[in-house]
């Protein structure tokens, strides 16, 4: 086994950046966030920022490439191994893994979704999600039983999976509101992937 070799302070310092960046782009948007904000999460001076990143625009654009290539990398991986309809059913429960491991991507997806179209983060997300579900469509039409089905209905069926896999990491509130602990948990996340399963075997095999 590799031993994985330690960051330098300089990695170290571009993680943290990260991981705030992340945090703060989600709750208040990107128009919203500013460095200077960013940087005090980050605990270093705003001018620092460019020492590891170009600008807001770079700097969010490699939070979305963090957290979203994996992403893409594991659906590509399992649509192109999945031997029947039931590993289909699995890439959700896949999805959720990566969304828990960056739940703050969730939020971002709705807000490229809803918000200012002209927005610069805006704009880079909607790409990634243009590439995502251009992908869920094309992984949904080899499926015998929806292989001639018409677009639309296909571009629904992604909706409704992408949907239920995000919308979870946004219903914090919703879930107290019903009982008590955290979505974020292992064992709701394992819940969440077992309902997945069920739902989506269901709306694909009709």
């Amino acid at each position: 086994m590799t031993d994985t070799a330690p960051l330098s302070k300089g990695q170290r310092t571009a993680q943290r950046l990260l991981d705030e960046a992340q945090i703060l782009f989600a709750s208040q948007g990107y128009d919203a966030t500013s460095l200077r904000q960013i940087a005090t999460a980050a605990d270093i001076k705003e001018p620092g920022i460019y020492n590891h990143f170009a600008g807001k625009e770079a700097l969010y654009e490699a939070v979305l490439n963090r957290a979203l290539t994996p992403l893409a990398n594991a659906m590509a991986d399992s649509v192109s191994q999945a031997g029947d309809i039931r590993d289909y059913t699995d890439l959700p429960a896949l999805m959720t893994d990566l969304l828990w491991a960056h739940p703050e991507m969730a939020g971002l997806f709705q807000q490229a979704l809803q918000g200012d179209a002209e927005s610069a983060g805006t704009r880079l997300m909607q790409r990634w999600l243009h590439a995502l579900f251009e992908q869920g469509v094309d992984s949904l039409k080899v499926l015998g039983s929806l292989a001639d089905t018409d677009k639309a209905t296909l571009a629904i069926n992604v909706l409704a999976i992408f949907n239920l896999t995000t919308g979870y990491f946004l219903s914090q509130r919703a879930f107290n509101m019903m009982a008590n602990g955290s979505l974020n948990s292992a064992e709701n996340v394992a819940r969440q992937k077992a309902l997945l399963r069920k739902v989506v075997r269901a709306m694909l095999v009709n």
